[in-house]
């Protein structure tokens, strides 16, 4: 029982570490700049794709041989997976992690025509391509590699959620702190000794999502602003001081 939760584990973070670089090189193509930080955790991994392939290796391996099929129903699988994924994290932080809105044929801004078509090219590739390989990998491994490398990357991945979500409460009892404020340089000094604090993980987290907004507020967009003025500001001063 402990070896094959151990091989579905590992299955889990392939596809999830998979999932980052595609990620990353979709955005950076269709941003035409190089992007590294995606995703809520801080790790290089999108535990979204993770359970997306695990949902179509169990439900849909039984349709192998109809294409069709496989792209309609891992289309629906995984956009409702999104969705869900996106209404959940909305209501634990009380923000929206991505949105969709100005794509044509969106779902309240969650999921769109456009992913829905790519999760079912995915469906296909992974079914008749990537789990086949993937699957002979990690059993070429010793069972007691398989168990030991799995309670290792996993104790990291609780780690490293822990940590992320704390770094998310954080960041959102700033914005709820701020959001409503005018940006008076009194205000912005309080922002900037928040910043202080945790400059680089919160930085990663909101360059992993540039579309959050915090209940489809528009002030958010704002503080967001304000806090990239800031970190300029920090770096000037920290650049200034050396010179000094």
């Amino acid at each position: 029982m402990l070896y094959i939760f151990s091989a579905w584990f590992l299955l889990f973070l392939l596809y999830s570490v998979l999932g980052y670089i595609v990620e990353i090189l979709s955005v950076s193509i269709r941003s035409k700049k190089i992007v590294l930080n995606r995703g809520f955790l801080i790790g290089p991994y999108l535990p979204i794709y993770g359970v997306g392939a695990l949902i179509m290796i169990f439900f849909l391996q039984g349709y192998e041989d109809d294409l069709l099929a496989l792209f309609i129903m891992g289309a629906f699988y995984c956009t409702l997976l999104e969705y869900i994924t996106s209404l959940l994290m909305e209501k634990i932080f009380k923000l929206r992690w991505w949105d969709y809105s100005q794509k044509k044929f969106n779902i309240n801004g969650r999921v769109c025509l456009d992913n829905a078509c790519l999760f079912g090219i995915c469906s296909i590739l992974v079914i008749k391509l990537i789990q086949p390989f993937f699957k002979r990998m990690i059993y070429l491994l010793p069972e007691v590699i398989t168990i030991i490398l799995a309670i290792i990357l996993l104790f990291i991945f609780v780690i490293d959620f822990i940590e992320s979500f704390f770094i998310t409460v954080r960041l959102k009892k700033t914005i709820t702190k701020y959001v409503h404020k005018d940006a008076t340089s009194e205000i912005k000094k309080e922002v900037m000794n928040a910043i202080r604090k945790h400059t680089t993980l919160t930085s990663r987290l909101l360059k992993a999502f540039p579309n959050m907004s915090y209940e489809a507020n528009k002030k958010f967009m704002e503080f967001l602003q304000l806090v990239f003025e800031t970190r300029q500001q920090l770096r000037y001063e920290k650049k200034k001081k050396k010179k000094e």
